[in-house]
């Protein structure tokens, strides 16, 4: 027997290791999409882990197991977890989709049901885990809340390091692991063989880890991927796989092109003849965004070779701005990037790169391979994001350079719609503008669509920028050129209206080398380039024109979100054109339609057949709807501040840690200590109300705070975020555990409804929070957050009034929600 004091001890921690594997599940696997489908199913996995804690809630609740047998079944559902965990890992290396190819939507469909299984399975088992201990030890509930918000947070703050030691994969066998020690833990009050199966379940883990660690297996990458076509091509892997904080990146062997493989491509006029042999090994990003790393023996006659640059339309900025210029490259890849500005005489190069990892690689194990472009005494090679650098420089440069920068493909097809970038909004681009010298170019590769989309909307973005800055013309300040087949184009900005020479030197060079100009500052060209800048009225322009293309700005930053919800089409015109098929926007439909449906089988269903059984709930209407409200509106400011904090903090990885970690860890300080002592409907009124207050504040002064506080160190963003984080997060904890307790008192078998609606209400909430933001703003989302605790206030003396009638007592199963959310990103 367990003596009393290790029996309180071990639920605690416990609780507190159960509740952390599930978070870092769930981080795992957004790390694990995001290479073996899109990053954009990564949204999939928070719905599905809601869904999952919420249907446990609601099984043990139908089951009506009492304390003893809770506890007695906490060890075997441990094991049960650390199973379902371990069989992902089955799931992951036989399920291959690639959901961007429209002939195969048929397997994609089966294959994200296939994934669907797995995933509820194991936080389904996960959540019975939590769900039990909650249910057997319903008293301690505060301290239990707090347990479970810590291990939440050290999960969120850890796991993505360990991923980077260990890869993702090999998490999931950890995850495994960590769970068969947690049934140990548990396992309380049962017979031996219960416990030898938990210890040799260890020891089989243990060894599964170590083999996944040092054989890792080789995950499948779709074909729509650079990096799945490349493995196809070359017939073979990757010679070089990291994880890090920013995705999986990869290294091919080498190959040998005389075709150079950059945006845009060459030209025709760069003759076969003078084509040189071109050594060079792709890279690519979460098998995406891929580059490549030119051999290069660092001297400038060998800069010979990469006479294809004077052929190329990313050169276009370095034929209108001054000799020998001062260049910031935002992004460098393997290292293409400044090979450009090398080329062309650049007197400095600031290049600035979010993946360290790619840093890495060119400082360190391939930088004799790429004749040590970081070493040359011109360039300047930092780890940094682009926005966040731009926010702190007080430098000024005569060429500010992006080259794609993200996968056209998947761009093309919508597949980036669900995601937000603080690159491609009106501030940015105002930023970007006005570090530059008074006659420097600002110039962006990117893709144009037919009918134009992309570059069209990055035009609109500059135009305005130019605007805000008092330019009342902004079409004399912006040209573009497209290249040869006219896919993809670059958009030059210039701080001061281009000169004729400028635009002459740049038309001679288009025509040797049969570029088009979709925009001349000093001739109306018949296209709709020209016509968006020269409108009278830009605004009609963007609410006549087929896709949306309207200026995204730092509180609507979804650049990718150009299909109309109107005038969706999923017919037979767009099969297999990837250019046209809106697959982002079918995702985010079918993500609602998911939530709804899978929260009505697994939660409502068996709650609605538990309540005929005979029980009868005089005032469960608005009680539930507190619970609802709750689980919607917290949601809601979550998922905006992960955004707003993003922009400040910089690096997306670490505001999502940051942001994720401290609301965890503020509402499990909240939970402990203050829930307890909240006794009436007036105080619990009072703490809802400050939670819709105070959420306002945040809507009104985080924008300014952050403009003053932009150019402070990284380490002294992160912290004064989490200072920021806290008095809100803290409040925020106190209301769930709070009308939780005071449920369990007078009405102890609604309680499982209430957790079952708060869950149902959180999926919910994840999706429309999404939905909401693209249709409007992320100040509009936080708003409706606030409407969400405000009316939990109007309707929470419910909680006081609530009686039941009926025969059944059950006990109350208690949950807590944040245990099974994760980072959206």
């Amino acid at each position: 027997m367990t003596i009393p004091f290790q029996q309180s001890i071990s639920k605690y921690l416990g609780l507190t290791i159960i509740s952390g594997s599930i978070l870092a599940l769930q981080i795992t696997f957004t790390r694990i999409f995001s290479l073996m489908i899109w990053h954009h199913f990564t949204y999939m996995v928070i719905g599905i882990a809601l869904l999952g804690g919420g249907a446990a809630g609601t099984f043990l609740a139908v089951r009506r197991w009492g304390p003893t047998k809770l506890q007695q079944r906490l060890g075997q559902l441990a094991l049960l977890f650390s199973f379902t965990s371990l069989s992902n890992l089955v799931a992951i290396n036989t399920i291959a989709i690639d959901p961007l190819r429209a002939a195969q939507i048929g397997w994609v469909i089966a294959g994200l049901s296939i994934y669907f299984i797995y995933l509820f399975s194991t936080f389904f088992s996960g959540g019975l885990v939590i769900a039990a201990i909650f249910g057997r030890w319903a008293g301690a509930s505060h301290r239990l809340y707090f347990a479970d918000l810590l291990g939440a947070g050290v999960a969120t703050i850890t796991v993505l390091q360990v991923i980077q030691l260990i890869g993702g994969p090999a998490i999931i066998a950890l995850i495994g692991l960590i769970g068969a020690v947690s049934a140990l833990l548990l396992d309380h009050e049962v017979r031996g063989w219960q416990r030898w199966l938990a210890a040799i379940t260890i020891i089989g883990e243990t060894v599964l880890l170590g083999v996944m660690v040092i054989f890792p297996p080789t995950l499948a990458v779709p074909s729509s991927k650079e990096l799945g076509w490349a493995m196809q091509a070359q017939q073979t892997g990757p010679e070089f796989t990291r994880w890090d904080a920013v995705g999986r990146v990869d290294v091919m062997p080498e190959i040998i092109v005389t075709e150079p493989m950059i945006v845009g491509a060459v030209s025709s006029s760069y003759g076969v003849e003078s084509r040189a042999a071109l050594p060079l090994k792709l890279v690519t990003i979460d098998g995406s965004s891929m580059t490549g790393m030119y051999q290069f023996d660092g001297s400038d006659t060998d800069l010979e070779r990469f006479r294809f640059f004077d052929h190329a339309i990313i050169s276009a900025a370095y034929h209108v701005a001054k000799k020998h210029p001062r260049t910031l490259l935002i992004g460098v890849g393997g290292g293409l990037d400044i090979l450009l500005a090398r080329f062309y005489k650049a007197s400095q190069i600031t290049a600035i790169e979010l993946n360290p990892t790619i840093v890495q690689l060119l400082k360190g194990r391939y930088a004799d391979y790429t004749g040590r472009l970081a070493e040359h005494p011109s360039t300047e090679l930092i780890i940094a994001e682009g926005r966040s650098f731009l926010s702190r420089t007080t430098e000024q440069y005569d060429v500010i350079q992006g080259i794609g920068l993200d996968n056209l493909a998947a761009l093309s097809g919508g597949a980036y719609v669900l995601a937000e970038s603080y690159l491609y909004t009106v501030e940015a681009l105002e930023q970007a503008i006005s570090a530059l010298t008074p006659n420097g170019i600002f110039s962006w590769t990117r893709d144009v669509n037919n009918p134009p989309r992309e570059m069209l909307r990055l035009t609109g973005l500059a135009a305005e920028a130019l605007r805000r800055m008092g330019v009342r013309d902004p079409a004399a300040h912006i040209t573009i050129i497209a290249n040869e087949r006219g896919v993809n184009a670059t958009l030059l900005v210039s701080r001061t209206p281009f000169r004729s020479e400028q635009i002459q030197q740049l038309r001679r060079w288009g025509a040797e080398n049969n570029f088009t100009l979709l925009h001349d500052p000093f001739e109306r060209l018949n296209t709709p380039f020209a016509d968006y800048l020269y409108a009278s009225d830009p605004r009609a322009f963007e609410q006549a024109y087929m896709f949306q293309i309207f200026p995204v700005t730092d509180d609507n930053p979804f650049f990718y979100n150009y299909f109309r919800w109107e005038n969706l089409h999923f017919d037979r015109a767009y099969e297999g054109r990837l250019n046209r098929f809106p697959i982002g926007n079918l995702i985010l439909l079918t993500m609602a339609l998911l939530a709804v449906g899978a929260a009505f089988v697994f939660i409502i269903a068996p709650l609605v057949r538990y309540q005929r059984d005979g029980i009868r709930l005089p005032g469960s209407l608005p009680t539930l709807t507190y619970f609802s409200l709750l689980g919607a509106a917290y949601m809601f400011i979550q998922i905006v501040l992960i955004q707003r904090f993003t922009l400040f903090i910089g690096y997306p990885i670490h505001a999502t840690t940051t942001t994720i970690a401290s609301m965890l860890a503020f509402a499990a300080i909240g939970s402990l200590i203050i829930s307890k002592h909240i006794r009436s409907v007036g105080a619990l009124r009072l703490i809802l109300i400050s939670i819709a207050f105070l959420t306002v504040i945040y809507i009104v002064a985080l924008p300014r705070l952050f403009s003053a506080w932009m150019h402070w160190s990284d380490p002294a963003r992160i912290v004064v975020s989490m200072l920021i984080i806290a008095p809100l997060a803290t409040l925020m904890g106190i209301p769930f555990p709070t009308g939780l307790r005071q449920l369990g008192a007078r009405a102890p078998e609604l309680v499982v409804w209430a957790w079952g609606m708060n869950g149902v209400f959180s999926v919910l909430g994840s999706v429309l929070v999404i939905i909401i933001s693209m249709s409007s703003t992320f100040t509009v989302a936080m708003l409706w957050g606030a409407a969400g605790y405000s009316g939990a206030a109007l309707v929470g003396k419910a909680l006081w009034q609530v009686a039941v009638q009926g025969e059944t007592v059950v006990t109350p199963i208690k949950l807590s929600k944040t245990s099974i959310q994760t980072p959206l990103s």
